[in-house]
């Protein structure tokens, strides 16, 4: 087995809130011990300590009245390598308390090589669609509730608008009005007769969902169909299956944020959204990952939208993997959203799609040829 160093660490920015310096630097010591050995001070051995097995403080710094930031390092190999342990010794017990925040983390060179990361990132998803030079487009089949037939002839004339990326909605699952194999079937028989009809090249990711057996069973019969790729709710389904399923099947994986709210909507507690559906979505294998860009139905700022944005495609030891900003977006956004975003990002209309009364034919023709008109 490869020996680690001791000084092989990774770092983790925390934000505490703290009424001043010397309980900041208690808070930041008790992080040290809470999340390795969970046991007195007085109770450590020593030669714990010697071993680099407790967390360091490294920097300690003061940005704003009441807040203090930490960086404190851990040794990598008290994670095993493995992503539960990994999210164990970031965010475990000390989730269980108040105003504590994860800003930011640091890997070092022995995570590349244990996690592997995205299987296809940006590169080998423009390569499989031929498409180099613009975002790419996404939309998505909704609501739940409409028939296998009725899903299928939508998916039809999304792929004969020339959408590149057509997603089930993340409600869609195995439901007795639109079972999984059915659907999938279906709606991929849709596609495909739409692509040889227009030349295109559309690819349909269905949404994997359930127990693990079935989530495995389900990414098996959708490689059985030709499928490239599907999308997983990894809060719902499990951050470590996302991972074995991108390493295990090499499939692509479109990564939904729901239920995942609840770490970083908080001011000074939680995950900060950067780093859990960029940096943390990334390590466990999400090509692209789906967030709610700012000014739309959920309230997300800005500056955390492309800091997301750029914690994906930030040049370290994984593939690059896209940003999918969504949640209520309409074309008029389009102009804006690729102005910020750039040319790596997939932009996803969903049902801004379906209320034109043109059709959504052409409703995907005029996405299609809005997004090729501000491109560069």
């Amino acid at each position: 087995m490869q020996q680690i160093s001791e000084t092989d660490r990774f770092n983790v920015l925390y934000r505490i809130e703290a009424s001043d310096r010397k309980t900041a630097q208690e808070l930041a010591r008790d992080i040290t011990i809470e999340q390795t050995v969970e046991i007195p001070f007085d109770c450590i051995p020593q030669e714990h300590f010697n071993k680099g097995i407790i967390g360091h403080i490294e920097t300690l710094e003061n940005p704003d009245d009441g807040l203090y930031d930490v960086t404190i390092s851990f040794r990598s190999d008290i994670t095993a390598f493995q992503l539960t342990q990994f999210l164990n010794v970031l965010y475990g017990n000390i989730s269980l308390k108040s105003g504590i925040k994860v800003l930011d983390i640091s890997f070092p060179h022995s995570f590349y090589s244990h996690f592997r990361g995205p299987s296809h990132g940006i590169d080998g998803l423009r390569e499989i669609l031929g498409v180099y030079n613009r975002p790419l487009a996404c939309t998505a089949l909704k609501p739940m509730g409409l028939s296998v037939t009725e899903l299928a002839l939508m998916a039809h004339e999304f792929a004969s608008g020339g959408i590149d990326l057509i997603k089930d909605d993340h409600g869609i699952t195995d439901q007795q009005f639109h079972c999984f194999e059915e659907r999938v079937s279906i709606c991929a028989a849709a596609v495909e007769k739409a692509n040889l009809a227009s030349g295109g090249n559309t690819l349909y990711f269905p949404c994997v969902s359930g127990t693990f057996d079935l989530v495995e069973n389900q990414v098996r019969f959708a490689l059985s169909r030709g499928l490239k790729g599907i999308l997983i709710a990894p809060f719902l389904s499990g951050l470590d299956t996302m991972r074995y399923l991108s390493e295990k099947y090499g499939i692509m994986i479109m990564a939904h944020p729901a239920l995942a709210g609840a770490f970083f909507t908080g001011a000074n507690h939680g995950i900060a959204i950067n780093v859990l559906l960029g940096k943390i979505f990334r390590l466990a294998g999400a090509d692209i990952s789906i967030f709610p860009n700012w000014g739309g139905r959920f309230p997300f700022s800005k500056q955390e939208c492309l800091s997301l944005a750029s914690s994906l495609r930030e040049e370290i030891g994984w593939k690059r993997s896209f940003p999918c900003p969504a949640g209520g977006m309409n074309l008029q956004r389009l102009g804006e959203m690729i102005s910020e975003y750039g040319n790596d990002s997939v932009l996803l209309l969903g049902g801004a799609l379906l209320q034109d009364k043109r059709g959504i034919r052409e409703n995907s023709r005029e996405f299609m040829s809005r997004v090729k008109a501000h491109s560069t």
